[in-house]
């Protein structure tokens, strides 16, 4: 249980570092829509299906 509260008080943090990052290199008078997406488009494409697959295999171990 401990190890579970540990991995989603540090997925916390790290996006809450990563909001921050993002909101002080915040830009409005160069704001591009396809610039944006470009930014971010790593999140959707490699982090999303990864961290599913962390959640996963970590479900899988602590139901084992």
């Amino acid at each position: 249980m401990a190890l579970t509260i540990g991995l989603a008080l540090l997925v916390c943090l790290i996006a809450l570092i990563f909001t921050i990052m993002v909101g002080l290199g915040k830009d409005r008078s160069t704001y591009s829509q396809k610039k944006s997406w470009s930014m971010v488009s790593w999140l959707y494409i490699i982090l999303l299906p990864v961290s599913f697959i962390g959640l996963g295999l970590l479900y899988y171990f602590i139901t084992k």
